[in-house]
């Protein structure tokens, strides 16, 4: 499915083709070619912006971390009410994730068997993060302790990226299918109705 990419620049064409390749087939199926083609730029072009296959891997893993902290900011929008703030967090997070499956499981990889070094989303998640989210639920549950609150992150991140990681396996276990619009707004409904009860 190719995505319209016109509003952007050569560079971010390259990055939004190489993440939408992953998605679609998987990292060992990306070659530079297939990416100018989805990009509709030139080898030449891709080649000049980042000189290899692994780079453009790894700077479109890098702009996808962009992506997804930039979903939290939404967290930080005082204009709205705190409920009102964590359900377009959820649904856009949830949205990203079912965007971007194998990269989001990548990155989940590197957390758990490369922990040596922390990817830049997991240094977010803990420097920043996990604290809004926290500080959102805090607002609309006063009545919970830090160790409450930081049980209610975990459960929200944890049903947010469990379906993620088992991937086709989820709605062949559990019969649901988050990329339908219908059934991931009453799984979001029913995790908000989770966290702040």
């Amino acid at each position: 499915m190719k995505k319209d990419m016109s509003n952007l620049n050569t560079k971010d064409k390259i990055l939004e083709a190489t993440l939408n390749i992953i998605s679609e087939e998987g990292f060992q199926n990306v070659t530079i070619r297939k990416i100018a083609v989805v990009a509709d730029v030139n080898v030449a072009a891709v080649n000049y912006h980042f000189g290899s296959k692994d780079n453009v891997i790894n700077e479109a893993l890098e702009y996808l971390m962009i992506q997804s902290k930039n979903i939290f900011k939404c967290l930080k929008n005082t204009n709205e009410a705190p409920e009102l703030r964590l359900r377009t967090f959820i649904d856009k997070y949830t949205k990203n994730l079912i965007k971007y499956p194998d990269q989001i499981k990548n990155l989940i990889h590197q957390s758990i068997y490369e922990n040596s070094t922390k990817n830049k989303f997991q240094e977010y998640l803990e420097m920043e993060g996990v604290e809004l989210i926290k500080a959102t639920i805090q607002q609309i549950r006063p009545d919970k302790d830090d160790v409450t609150l930081q049980i209610l992150v975990t459960q929200l991140l944890s049903c947010l990226l469990f379906p993620v990681l088992l991937g086709d396996r989820a709605t062949e276990i559990f019969g649901i299918k988050l990329n339908d619009p219908k059934k991931r707004n009453a799984y979001i409904e029913l995790l908000i109705k989770n966290v702040i009860q």
